[in-house]
């Protein structure tokens, strides 16, 4: 049976999926990822940032192109939302709740968490689980104001489907958006073979590619139905294959991507609204969303020292898709995925101090800072 707009269907067992990112050693404030968000697509493959559809993106050389990588698009007007990944593979707390704050009052539009039990690739490093954590980052905002009356929002990047119950996960959605004043944003995606240790590890099923398709469906519907608490909350379905992009089309608010240049994000975000009007759906209803590692720091030559010092270890085509440079070069960037179409950019920060980042960024762009 097919999920049709808002309506509740009945709901298949959980399959397993929708992890956005491989987290290796060395991250640094909202971790290192290595995989795009997680797709629903008809090919089991490894996503990563230099992959679309299984193709590779054409490669970039990150000595040479340090910023983002070229595009043929202007440098943009636009700023999208700006939200910033937790620091969750941490054994406490603080550093999460601190980030989230310290993003409200700078004037960031939200603060988004992981869904592992581990860092992957890293089993035997500390991790915050995602759900949980999003409750405590509602519930602080809340103690002084409900997040949702001054426009702070918080959310997944992404849910893995099938780890939990559909209803189960709408119910959760409605607990977060009651603690938080306002709905959480949920992104919900599939996963890939990166996740099936970790998986395995935790007592999980590890699907296949059409159970965890199927997982990341039923679980849409069920954040559109009445499980899900009034008003329902944000729905984002993360990949970068075309089952991904139909489906946010068909039912979700937003088709949410990894690491994509605002070329790639274009392209993209156009499936998704084709497939929006295929289901009789406003094309325009449909948005884009991204997801992407950063590194700013305070100039050019600062930070091409800061991603020499992160590029050990890790794969040519993940740090050609960093977007990197002083505050001004990345803000170029972020508004150039908003002239493509971006509604919101979650900003993974590495290379360097998370606070710091956040506020050259914040300074940079103007943003409103929000007072305590």
């Amino acid at each position: 049976m097919t999920a049709v707009d808002g309506a509740e269907r009945p709901l298949r067992p959980g399959a397993v999926g929708g992890a956005e990112h491989r987290i290796g050693p060395g991250a640094v404030d909202g971790a290192e990822r290595r995989i795009g968000p997680g797709a629903v697509d008809n090919a089991e493959r490894r996503i990563g940032p230099g992959a679309v559809d299984g193709a590779e993106h054409p490669s970039r050389s990150s000595a040479t192109l340090p910023f983002g990588g070229p595009t043929t698009r202007g440098s943009g007007s636009g700023l999208p939302a700006l939200g910033v990944t937790a620091p969750q593979f941490s054994a406490e707390p603080g550093p999460a709740l601190e980030a989230c704050r310290d993003a409200r009052r700078l004037g960031f539009g939200g603060a988004f968490v992981f869904d592992h039990m581990w860092p992957l690739g890293a089993p035997t490093r500390p991790a915050l689980e995602g759900w949980t954590l999003l409750a405590a980052l509602a519930a602080d905002r809340a103690k002084l104001l409900p997040v949702g009356r001054d426009g702070f929002r918080v959310g997944t990047m992404v849910t893995r489907a099938g780890i939990r119950a559909p209803a189960l996960v709408a119910r959760m959605a409605a607990t977060v958006g009651d603690v938080a004043g306002a709905p959480p944003i949920v992104g919900v995606g599939r996963g890939d073979l990166a996740n099936r240790d970790e998986n395995l590890a935790f007592g999980l099923p590890f699907g296949s590619i059409a159970e965890r398709a199927a997982a990341v469906e039923d679980t849409v519907a069920a954040l559109r139905g009445s499980l899900a608490g009034e008003p329902r909350p944000e729905v984002w379905v993360g990949g970068v294959g075309p089952g991904a992009r139909e489906l946010a089309g068909r039912l979700a608010d937003a088709w949410n991507a990894w690491a994509l240049d605002p070329d790639e994000l274009a392209a993209g975000l156009a499936d998704a609204r084709e497939a929006a009007e295929r289901a009789g759906r406003d094309p325009a209803s449909v948005a884009a969303t991204w997801g992407g590692q950063v590194l700013v720091a305070p100039d050019r030559g600062d930070a091409q020292v800061r991603l020499e010092r992160f590029s050990p270890g890790r794969p040519p085509a993940e740090l050609a898709r960093v977007v990197t440079g002083d505050p001004d070069t990345v803000l170029e960037r972020l508004r150039a995925l908003g002239d493509a179409g971006a509604s919101w950019c979650v900003l993974a920060y590495v290379g360097g101090p998370g606070a710091e980042a956040r506020a050259l960024l914040a300074a940079a762009a103007g943003l409103t800072r929000r007072e305590d």
